[in-house]
C-alpha cells in the first residue's frame, strides 16, 4: 500500500490519540474507579494500534498492543489500578510519542528502544508486581529475548508479525530467505543501488522486511551493506544471480530461514490490524474531545457526542493553505484601500458606490478567514496537566491543576508561540510558589496546592492567567537579590514600590533560587516569558500577596495578521503604530516640554510622561527646510502601565493594515515589528512600541 499520501493524517490523528491517552490517564489517576475513562483510554490505544499496523509501523503497533493487553486486564478488574501501573503506562505513551515524532521527522521508529518496557508490561500482565517487573527489565535477562529463527544474519530479527507472514508463506509453498547485499566501497549513489536491488527482489517475490528499514536505505543511512527478508518461489541461486547482475554490487549471500528455533507464535497482529483499520477512522475524531484532568469526568459523554457530530462536518486543512488564503485577503484589503483613494481623488460616484459593497464583502471575507485561523487555547493547555503531574512528583508536592476557558480562541500564529512562556510560568508556580505540604499545613493551608490556568476574552485581546495559592513573592527578597546581582543600586531598590520591585523578576538573569536544579535557578525563565510575550505584541504582569499566592497575567492580541493602526509621518517617511498600543494623540508646544534628569518629559493630567523623538531614534535626517515646531504632534503609547510620548511630524489617520514580516535580512531591527503596503503602493514600517520604551 502507498502510505505516503496518508502520512499527514496518520501523524495528526496519532498525536490526537496520544494527547487523549495522556489526559485519560491523568483522569484515571484521580478517579481509579471510573470505568468510562478506562474504556476511553482502551479505545484510544486500540485505534492507535490499528492505525500503526495499517501504516506498516509494526514496532509502534506491538508496543500499543502490549499496553492494550494491560489496559484490558484493568478493565476486566484482573488487575487493580495503581499509581505504579499508571507510571508504566505513561512510559509507554512517552515512547509511542517519541516513535511517532521520529516517523514524522523521516526517521525510523526503531531508534527508540522499548525492549525493557515491553518486558515490564508483559511481566505485570502475568501477575508480577511493578517492582519485580522493573527489576527483571533492569537485569536485561538474555533468557527473556526470543531465540531467532535459524539462518538469520547477526543483528537481524523477525518480530511476531513478520514471523507470522513467513510461516504462512512457507505453508503456501514459498521459501523465506535472508538476502545479504554488499555494495562496493567506491559506489557514490548507495540509495540508487539499494532501490535497484529492491526492484529485482520485488519481481522475484515479496519483501517482508529490510535491515535497516527502507526509509533509511532511501536516505543512505547505512554503511555498505544491508539485509532483506524475501519470500519467493524462486531458487536461492536465481535470487543471487538477479542481485549480482546489478552494477557496483560486490557480494550477495542468500540464506534460507529455518523456523525450528523460532519463538512460539503469539496472537497475530497483522490480521487484527487490518480489521481495526476502519475503526481507526471511525474513532479518531471523538478521541480529540478528551478534557484535562482537572475537569470532572461526569460531563465527558455529552462532550464526546457533540464532538463526534461536528467532526463529520469538518475537514483538515494544511496550515500553509490558510496562510496563503490570509495573504490573498491581505492583498484584497490593500487594493480596496487603493481604490478608495482613487475614488476620493477623482470623485467617481459610481466607483464609490461599488466600493461600499466591496467593502462589506471584503470585511466579511476577512472576518471568516480570521475565524478559520483561530484555534482554541486547549491545543496548548492540554499538554500541561501531564507536565504538572510529573513535576509535582519530582518536587514531592501535592498539586491540583484547574483549567478554565480552554475553548477561548487565539490566532494560530500566537498559539504556536505561547507554549514555552506558559511552561516557564507553571514551572515557576510549582517550584517557587506552592509550598511543600508540611509547610502549607503549618500555615493552616490545605496540603494540596492549587494552581490555575485561566483564559478569557477582554475586548480585542485574550488574557491568560497562571495562578497559585502559594507563598507569594517577597518584595524585600527581590530587592536584596537585585542589589546583590548588581542590577540596581541600594538607593534605587529602597525607592521602588513593592509592585515595581516584584516586576524585577522579569529582568534578564534574575533568579531567587538558592541552587540550580533541573526545574529552576538559571535565571532565564521569566526573561524568556517577557521577551516572547512582548514580541507577540502582548504584555505580562504579576500580582502577588504574601502567603496568599500570585497571579501572572498575560494579555495578547487576538490576531497578528490584519490590525488597525495609526499612520504617522516623519519627514517623507510613513510609519504605522498599532492602535491597541495608543493611549491618546495630543498637540503640544515647545514650552510644554520639560527636562528631568537630562530626559525630555511632558505632563498630561498630572502624570509625567517621557517623550522620544522618532526622527532621532530612527536616524531620519532632517530636511533643509526647518519644520515649524510651534505645533508638535505627540502619540502617547503604552505597554502595560508604562507610557511614553512619541514625537512625530504629522498624523495621517487611522487605517486597516496587513502586517508583513521583514524577512531574515532585516530581522535584527529592534524598533520595527514589520511592514505594510499602503493603498498607494508605498511601504510603511510598523513600529515596535515595546522596543521604544
Amino acid at each position: 500500500m502507498e502510505t505516503n499520501q496518508y502520512m499527514e493524517m496518520f501523524l495528526d490523528e496519532s498525536r490526537e490519540h496520544l494527547q487523549s491517552l495522556n489526559d485519560g490517564l491523568l483522569s484515571l489517576e484521580n478517579d481509579p474507579e471510573d470505568l468510562s475513562v478506562l474504556n476511553e483510554i482502551f479505545r484510544n490505544a486500540h485505534t492507535l494500534k490499528g492505525m500503526s499496523a495499517t501504516m506498516g509501523y509494526t514496532k509502534t503497533a506491538e508496543l500499543t498492543h502490549d499496553m492494550e493487553n494491560l489496559l484490558d486486564m484493568l478493565r476486566k478488574e484482573q488487575l487493580k489500578v495503581s499509581s505504579e501501573i499508571i507510571d508504566v503506562i505513561f512510559k509507554c505513551v512517552d515512547s509511542l510519542q517519541e516513535m511517532v515524532e521520529n516517523i514524522g521527522n523521516g526517521e525510523s521508529e526503531d531508534l527508540v528502544d522499548v525492549s525493557d518496557l515491553v518486558r515490564m508490561v508483559n511481566a505485570i500482565a502475568k501477575g508480577e508486581s511493578v517492582e519485580q517487573a522493573g527489576a527483571g527489565s533492569a537485569g536485561g535477562e538474555a533468557a527473556a529475548a526470543p531465540a531467532p529463527a535459524a539462518g538469520m544474519p547477526e543483528g537481524c530479527e523477525l518480530n511476531d508479525t513478520d514471523m507470522l507472514v513467513v510461516k504462512e508463506a512457507k505453508n503456501s509453498g514459498l521459501v523465506p530467505y535472508w538476502v545479504h547485499v554488499e555494495i562496493a566501497d567506491t559506489c557514490l549513489l548507495k540509495s540508487a543501488r539499494s532501490y535497484m536491488v529492491m526492484n529485482v527482489l520485488d519481481e522475484l517475490g515479496d519483501v517482508i522486511k529490510s535491515v535497516p528499514p527502507a526509509q533509511d536505505l532511501e536516505q543512505e543511512k547505512f554503511e555498505h551493506s544491508f539485509d532483506v527478508c524475501l519470500v519467493t518461489d524462486a531458487e536461492a541461486k536465481r535470487v543471487e544471480e538477479g542481485v549480482t547482475a546489478i552494477s557496483e554490487i560486490s557480494a550477495v549471500k542468500v540464506t534460507e530461514i529455518k523456523l525450528d528455533g523460532a519463538k512460539k507464535e503469539q496472537a497475530p497482529a497483522a490480521p487484527a490490524a487490518a480489521k481495526e483499520a476502519p475503526a481507526a477512522k471511525a474513532e479518531a475524531k471523538p478521541a480529540a474531545a478528551a478534557k484535562p484532568a482537572a475537569k470532572p469526568a461526569a460531563g465527558n459523554n455529552a462532550k464526546h457526542d457533540k464532538k463526534a457530530h461536528v467532526a463529520g462536518q469538518s475537514v483538515r486543512v494544511d496550515i500553509e493553505k490558510l496562510d496563503t488564503l490570509m495573504n490573498l485577503v491581505g492583498e484584497l484589503v490593500t487594493n480596496k484601500v487603493r481604490l478608495e483613494q482613487i475614488g476620493m481623488t477623482h470623485r467617481l460616484t459610481e466607483l464609490t458606490e461599488t466600493l461600499e459593497q466591496m467593502d462589506r464583502v471584503t470585511t466579511d471575507l476577512q472576518s471568516v478567514v480570521m475565524k478559520v485561523r483561530m484555534v482554541p487555547v486547549s491545543q496548548v493547555f492540554n499538554r500541561f496537566p501531564r507536565m504538572v503531574r510529573d513535576l509535582a512528583k519530582e518536587l514531592n508536592k501535592d498539586i491540583n491543576l484547574t483549567i478554565e476557558g480552554e475553548d477561548t480562541e487565539l490566532d494560530r500564529t500566537v498559539i504556536d508561540e505561547i507554549g514555552d512562556p506558559l511552561m516557564h510560568l507553571l514551572r515557576n508556580s510549582l517550584d517557587h510558589g506552592v509550598e511543600h505540604p508540611d509547610e502549607r499545613e503549618a500555615k493552616g493551608k490545605p496540603r494540596t496546592g492549587e494552581v490555575g490556568l485561566i483564559a478569557r476574552h477582554e475586548g480585542n485581546n485574550v488574557v491568560i492567567m497562571v495562578t497559585d495559592d502559594g507563598s507569594g513573592i517577597n518584595a524585600d527578597k527581590i530587592r536584596n537579590k537585585a542589589v546583590e546581582k548588581g542590577m540596581i543600586s541600594r538607593d534605587e531598590a529602597d525607592a521602588l514600590p513593592d509592585a515595581d520591585a516584584v516586576r524585577l523578576i522579569f529582568l534578564p538573569g534574575f533568579s531567587t533560587a538558592e541552587q540550580i536544579t533541573d526545574v529552576s535557578g538559571r535565571g532565564v525563565g521569566m526573561d524568556v516569558v517577557r521577551s516572547k510575550i512582548e514580541s507577540l505584541g502582548g504584555h505580562v504582569d504579576v500580582e502577588t500577596k504574601i502567603d496568599e499566592g500570585s497571579v501572572f497575567k498575560i494579555k495578547l492580541p487576538l490576531t497578528l495578521a490584519i490590525i488597525q493602526a495609526m499612520l504617522v509621518k516623519v519627514q517623507d517617511e510613513m510609519y504605522a503604530i498599532p492602535l491597541g498600543s495608543i493611549d491618546s494623540t495630543i498637540n503640544i508646544t515647545p514650552d510644554d516640554i520639560k527636562t528631568v534628569q537630562n530626559k525630555e518629559v511632558i505632563v498630561i493630567r498630572g502624570q509625567i510622561i517621557p517623550i522620544t523623538r522618532l526622527n532621532e531614534v530612527l536616524s531620519v535626517p532632517r530636511g533643509s527646510e526647518a519644520t515649524d515646531e510651534d505645533d508638535i504632534f505627540v502619540v502617547v503609547v503604552h505597554v502595560g502601565d508604562h507610557k511614553i510620548g512619541i514625537v512625530v511630524d504629522n498624523l495621517i489617520g487611522q487605517q486597516e493594515i496587513v502586517i508583513k514580516t521583514l524577512g531574515k535580512l532585516l530581522s535584527g531591527l529592534k524598533m520595527l515589528a514589520g511592514a505594510t503596503i499602503l493603498g498607494d503602493g508605498h511601504v510603511a514600517m510598523i513600529l515596535d512600541v515595546s522596543a521604544l520604551m
